[in-house]
């Protein structure tokens, strides 16, 4: 992708010895991110019975965790089961926040505004993840609340098994799952909408899904059950995707699909694997009419397998994506609840499974990054997982990846001053910015010993810093600087579809007796 830079360039005259900084494998752009399972208090919150102090507390510990690890995003569930972890006009309080559905926290606060703060305050996209579908879980032992949508309007929902869905051929259940989505995003300002792997649910041996009321009602001119079923998703998708571009073209829709997409038995140009289900057979989940549309801006295919594993090889899946992304970026969906965990797959027990496989990303030019499953997975530091990232894998901190058009405008009237104290070398700098720079601007700080700037080494940056309001000073201390060393810093500015700016470079700043001089920005030519 063509980069153009507006670059605010600092040559700092000043003795401190920079430390090491270089991992050369790591790409510039690269997306690291990790799913937040709510659903049955998987990883946050813990437990329902958490007070908001505690929930708010572990949140914080979740994001020091995982930028400790190198991550820039978050892919939090919102939206685990008709339910909502913020105040909805649509769906009830989930019972997983407070343990009673419909019961908002006490005191008082809204989760998801404080999740998408916290995580930008600390340099993290926010992905608000949600599951279309799904309505009620384990009714046949615990029943149905009486705040539930399927108490409440039960004609939209269809049981199978022991939960309840929205039936997907319904018009007004599709109207409802966007209506619930484009409120959050009309009102939050998170970075992306998210959807996992379940569209139509995987299917139960023996049992057929009932919706042959809405198939009679909707599907006429369908003779085939699955296509019908494949279209009412194709759908969802294409109106959700008009709809969060016609509102705030700057969210990312992304989907995680189920990673095998067809077995090469029935579709030769399908994976070499042996999956008991698929997308686009038994999910009627048409991934790659969605990738050739363009209706997705990302694709994170589930390949929860290891490298060498016969019924569905990770490498295989892999590669597969790599060759199937027309145009749309692919992350990959890897498991590290598998690490050292009780599945018979050995491989999982060797510490350099999950390495191999984000190299192996990276060997692969239309894989952009991973997402990991899930959070409470790392807090053990399975087969030592964690420092393998933070020493090696993730150790130079990576740009979240460019997503559609480039929309940044001119940043004017920089003002840049510089001091050097015992904590390092302090750099404040102020912008009158357009307001198409919003809280979602970031601002990259990178450093430089040597002459030559070198602004697409990863090793180079330093700090990925979220952008105070328009009329502050942006404030960063580089604690890292050491005696000895002259520094050149280099600060670029990230608009909302995570391009840099354009070049801009600054003469040096020389110190004269007891004063810096700072010298006017001026335009490379």
């Amino acid at each position: 992708m063509k980069k153009l830079f507006r670059i605010v360039a600092v040559f700092v005259f000043i003795s401190f010895v920079e430390c090491s900084l270089v991992y050369p494998q790591a790409p510039k752009h690269e997306f690291r991110g990790v799913w937040v399972a709510s659903v049955a208090n998987i990883d946050w919150p813990s437990k329902s019975t958490l007070t908001v102090d505690e929930q708010q507390a572990e949140f914080k510990k979740l994001i020091a965790l995982h930028r400790a690890n190198g991550m820039n995003s978050l892919i939090v569930q919102v939206r685990p089961c008709a339910d909502a972890l913020y105040p909805s006009r649509y769906e009830p309080w989930s019972k997983w926040l407070t343990g009673k559905t419909g019961q908002s926290p006490l005191p008082y606060y809204d989760p998801l505004k404080f999740m998408v703060d916290e995580a930008h305050a600390h340099g993290l996209e926010f992905h608000a993840w949600f599951n279309p579908y799904r309505a009620a879980m384990d009714v046949d032992k615990k029943g149905i609340d009486s705040s539930s949508l399927v108490f409440k309007n039960p004609s939209w929902f269809l049981k199978y098994g022991s939960n309840y869905y929205f039936d997907p051929g319904l018009p007004q259940a599709r109207k409802h799952v966007i209506d619930v989505i484009l409120e959050v995003v009309n009102q939050y300002d998170i970075d992306g909408v998210h959807f996992d792997d379940y569209f139509y649910p995987y299917k139960i041996k023996g049992l057929e899904f009932p919706d042959s009321a809405s198939f009679a009602l909707y599907g006429k001119k369908f003779t085939d059950l699955s296509d019908w079923r494949r279209n009412n998703v194709n759908l969802l998708i294409k109106a959700l995707s008009d709809s969060i571009r016609a509102v705030k073209p700057h969210v990312q829709f992304g989907i995680s699909p189920f990673a095998v997409w067809r077995n090469q038995d029935k579709d030769s140009t399908g994976s070499a694997t042996k999956a008991g289900q698929t997308c686009y057979d038994d999910l009627y989940a048409d991934v790659l009419k969605w990738q050739k549309e363009k209706w997705v801006d990302y694709v994170i295919p589930q390949i929860y397998w290891s490298i060498g594993f016969e019924v569905a090889n990770y490498k295989i899946i892999a590669e597969w994506w790599n060759k199937n992304s027309y145009g749309v970026p692919v992350y990959v969906g890897q498991a590290v609840y598998r690490i050292n965990g009780t599945t018979k797959d050995e491989r999982w027990k060797e510490p350099n499974q999950m390495p191999q496989q984000i190299r192996l990303n990276r060997s692969l030019k239309n894989i952009y990054g991973s997402a990991f499953f899930s959070s409470k997975s790392f807090i053990a530091n399975p087969l030592g997982f964690n420092d393998s990232l933070q020493s090696k894998l993730y150790r130079t901190l990576a740009l979240p990846i460019e997503t559609r058009k480039r929309n940044l405008n001119a940043v004017r009237n920089y003002s840049l001053q510089f001091i050097a104290h015992a904590e390092g070398i302090q750099l404040l700098w102020r912008e009158q910015m357009d307001t198409v720079l919003n809280s979602h601007h970031r601002y990259v700080i990178y450093r430089f010993e040597k002459n030559n700037i070198n602004l697409n080494e990863a090793s180079n940056i330093i700090a990925i810093l979220p952008a105070l309001n328009n009329l502050a000073f942006q404030n960063f201390i580089d604690r890292t600087a050491k005696l000895g060393k002259k520094y050149r810093y280099v600060v670029t500015a990230l608009d909302i579809y995570n391009h840099e700016s354009e070049a801009r470079v600054a003469y040096p700043v020389v110190k004269k007796k007891s004063y810096w001089k700072i010298f006017p920005p001026v335009t490379i030519p």
